[in-house]
């Protein structure tokens, strides 16, 4: 007998029950062994299991960096800029009360002290070399480009900025080092004069008998590199500044939106603060410490280059780095005011954020145990083998910083499949 209709598609509903678990079932897997096949032949592969779980993350999900990039633009950065432009506007008082009479031990260390603390915040906004203020960085600190060659102003930049004229006065200094490049200028010229002696005597701390011919001479020449110094500074601390006309703060907490003129995309920006990071890492390993301590290209310490410090005549070579990391630190952690790069490395793996945790609390502890040197008396004395604990501290912060860069440019890149970062100089030179 022929089945009625209703028999038969009884049958057919029972079969399809029984069959749909299996088919989804097939299809999970099809596209499990899919992605396991694509992420093991990538070609940044680290190991299979974190290439997939990193494959599965970009397959289902995506990271939105904006919750990143707003508390940056708006709650991490603009602090430290202001807090740039405050000390720089206090260098420039300093600077011109001291040099401009006749010379006193007090008006010196004022100077001195000035110029520390805005180095200190200078060296708090060295990541952030972005978009239009790049050039102007580039001529304030000459260092971020030049540390592979040289600790600028070089020897020959030195014996310029001694053969100024004893008798000239501010105008003559500035028609003087009009000529000067970029790195015979900026942080470290304006460090030379106010912390050391000239000529033979170059290295050792000056007194008000460096100064005699204030407000000529040296005196003018200071005053002329400070106001020359100042104008890039606060062409850089005016882009960020919050009241300004579309601050970079505000571009990169916007971005992507169509307004930011500097980050057309939120992967630009995060890319950006990405590059920054790693870049400061780089040169914080290389530049601030493998070179100076003679560690570099297979050295083993016992011939220390100090004149390749970043700071070799006012002795705060160390507490640069000390400053670098703190805001390396808030970039990372969020700094208690939101997201942070953390959250970008956890999106990917948990396990490397945990290890780049730890990797910062012993490097914090090793630069802590390193005992500044006190230049310009012997800063060799702070810096090689000789000084066994130092050089301990030293070494031991160098692996830190190497640590973290292979997690954050290798590992973490392998898991996104993205390209390692160039952590040479990344400023523009001219």
């Amino acid at each position: 007998m022929r089945q009625n209709n209703s028999v038969r598609s009884g049958r057919f509903g029972r079969f399809f029950r029984i069959k749909k678990p299996i088919l989804t079932a097939w299809i999970i897997l099809s596209i499990l062994l899919l992605s396991i096949f694509i992420s093991c032949s990538h070609k940044n592969s680290a190991s299979g299991a974190a290439n997939t779980n990193g494959y599965l993350y970009q397959m289902f999900n995506s990271f939105d960096p904006r919750s990143l990039l707003q508390n940056l633009g708006n709650n991490i950065i603009p602090p430290l800029f202001a807090n740039l432009e405050t000390s720089r506007s206090a260098l420039v008082t300093a600077t011109n009360t001291f040099a401009s009479t006749s010379c006193s031990s007090g008006n010196l260390n004022a100077a001195q002290a000035a110029w520390i603390a805005h180095i200190r915040d200078l060296k708090k906004v060295e990541p952030f070399r972005f978009g239009t203020t790049l050039s102007s960085f580039s001529k304030m600190d000459p260092f971020l480009i030049d540390y592979l060659a040289e600790a600028p102003p070089s020897s020959g930049d030195l014996d310029d900025l001694d053969a100024f004229d004893p008798s000239g006065d501010f105008l003559d200094a500035q028609t003087y080092i009009v000529g000067f490049d970029n790195d015979a200028k900026g942080i470290g010229a304006i460090e030379y004069l106010l912390f050391s002696r000239a000529g033979a005597n170059r290295g050792t701390a000056p007194t008000c008998s460096d100064f005699t011919n204030a407000p000529n001479g040296r005196s003018a020449l200071l005053r002329a590199l400070v106001a020359n110094y100042s104008v890039h500074a606060k062409n850089v601390t005016d882009a960020w500044k919050v009241s300004g006309t579309n601050p970079l703060g505000t571009q990169l907490a916007t971005a992507g939106d169509g307004t930011s003129a500097t980050f057309p995309t939120s992967g630009s920006a995060l890319d950006a603060v990405f590059t920054g990071a790693v870049q400061l890492l780089t040169i914080m390993k290389d530049g601030k410490l493998e070179i100076p301590a003679g560690l570099s290209g297979g050295g083993n310490g016992s011939s220390p280059n100090t004149d390749r410090a970043e700071f070799r005549f006012s002795g705060q070579s160390f507490q640069s780095l000390i400053d670098n990391l703190s805001t390396f630190k808030a970039i990372y952690t969020g700094n208690g005011t939101g997201v942070g790069l953390k959250d970008y490395v956890k999106f990917y793996s948990p396990t490397l954020a945990g290890e780049i945790d730890a990797e910062i609390a012993e490097l914090e502890i090793h630069l802590g145990n390193i005992t500044p040197s006190v230049s310009p008396s012997d800063p060799s004395t702070a810096w090689g083998s000789s000084n066994t604990a130092n050089f301990t501290a030293i070494k031991s912060s160098i692996t830190d910083l190497s640590e973290l860069l292979k997690i954050l440019n290798t590992e973490l890149a392998a898991l996104t499949g993205s390209s390692p970062i160039s952590g040479g100089p990344g400023g523009d030179g001219d």
